[in-house]
């Protein structure tokens, strides 16, 4: 690592940023560890500001730490799994809502845009980021609900489904579940606010039942290869 390879990395907040990108991307497994060190070395940055990143992803249950024994990315247990995912049930019924009942044509647009833009990934075979833009999805409507408080709670329930889909195996290959998303839209143009809650609940309860709580996948990484760039 050197700085044509390094991340642009000025402080607390970009590492922060970093290193829940490569949580969400998949790019960073569950049970990783997370060395202090290395990561200075991958940023770039003093040993204070990565404690500091680590801190707060402590905070919100993407990492875990333990005494005398360091950092790790969260690898959720079988219970969790279905509180996550109960927790996506009851907030994402009301963001949905939300849109459905509100959004105008430039709201409407911008899901259009994240949806064909998803395709195109899973068409090209970029399986890792077309499932980074299909949580996107869940994040814009979100958003679009104007409830930031809400929006802020998705944004880390979608990061932590990201753990569990890395984390265990999945019974249908998640090939059709994403398909949910243009009759989502569709709805909310139509203002058919209680189908498009319906449709959301049956979408998240979809990929929850797809995921084999059994089947755990192996980890395997590379700390520095994770955040360093091709040098040019």
């Amino acid at each position: 690592m050197n700085d044509r390879t390094r991340p642009k990395v000025e402080g607390v907040d970009d590492a922060y940023r970093h290193l829940f990108d490569a949580i969400v991307d998949q790019r960073l497994l569950p049970g990783t560890k997370l060395t202090e060190m290395a990561l200075v070395e991958a940023f770039g940055i003093g040993r204070r500001a990565v404690g500091l990143a680590l801190q707060r992803l402590a905070w919100e249950d993407l990492i875990v730490v333990f005494p005398n024994r360091g950092a790790y990315v969260a690898a959720p247990e079988a219970d969790e799994v279905r509180q996550i995912f109960a927790a996506r049930l009851a907030i994402e019924a009301g963001t949905t809502e939300a849109v459905a009942r509100t959004a105008d044509e430039a709201a409407l647009a911008r899901l259009s845009t994240n949806l064909a833009e998803e395709q195109a990934l899973r068409q090209e075979g970029r399986m890792r980021e077309a499932i980074h833009l299909s949580g996107g999805f869940h994040l814009l409507m979100a958003e679009l609900s104007g409830n930031a408080i809400l929006a802020e709670q998705v944004r880390l329930l979608v990061a932590r489904t990201s753990l569990v889909i890395a984390l265990f195996e999945n019974r249908s290959g998640l090939q059709g579940w994403h398909d949910h998303h243009g009759d989502l839209i569709a709805l909310c143009r139509t203002r058919r606010a209680e189908a498009a809650v319906s449709l959301m609940r049956d979408h998240i309860r979809e990929l929850e039942a797809g995921i084999a709580l059994d089947r755990r996948r192996p980890v395997s990484f590379d700390m520095l290869g994770v955040f360093g760039t091709a040098a040019g």
